[in-house]
Formats: structure tokens, sequence, C-alpha cells
């Protein structure tokens, strides 16, 4: 996928070069940079929503800490008398 990101980026420049000239680079610098913003902001905007789908639906960091063995065997003796 590297390569051929890489080809399609020469190709692009080169593209560019030939048609625009010698700003051809600069514009497809420019180009990339607002691709990479672009995906930035919309990554940060999804982590945003699912931190808001989580907090709905009562998941969070706390619940995931590691519970000890004695908890563990505590619940399972617990479930195995039907409690």
């Amino acid at each position: 996928m590297i390569i051929w990101g890489t080809v399609i980026a020469l190709l692009g420049i080169s593209l560019l070069t030939a048609v625009i000239g010698p700003y051809g680079p600069l514009v497809f610098i420019a180009v990339m940079f607002g691709i990479v913003l672009d995906t930035h902001l919309r990554t940060k905007e999804i982590q945003t929503d699912l931190q808001a789908i989580k907090e709905k639906l009562g998941l969070s960091q706390e619940e995931a800490a590691p519970v000890s063995d004695e908890e563990i065997e505590a619940e399972l003796e617990r479930e195995a008398r039907g409690e």
C-alpha cells in the first residue's frame, strides 16, 4: 500500500509539473496537507462521538479496570450457589 501511494504521489507531482510548471510540487504539497489535516479532524470527531456513545451506554474506563482473583472467585462461588 505504501509503494502504491508513493507511485501515485510521484505520478501526481510529475503530472502537475507538466501542466502547471514549477508550481506543480507546491500545489501537490498543499493538497496533501489539506487531505492529511481533514483526515486528522475527522478522526478526532469520530473519537469524540465514540466517547459520547460510551458515556451514554454507561461504559467507562473505570469499569474496564482489572478485577482481583479473589473477587472473581467470590463471584463464581455466588453463581455456583445460585444467589
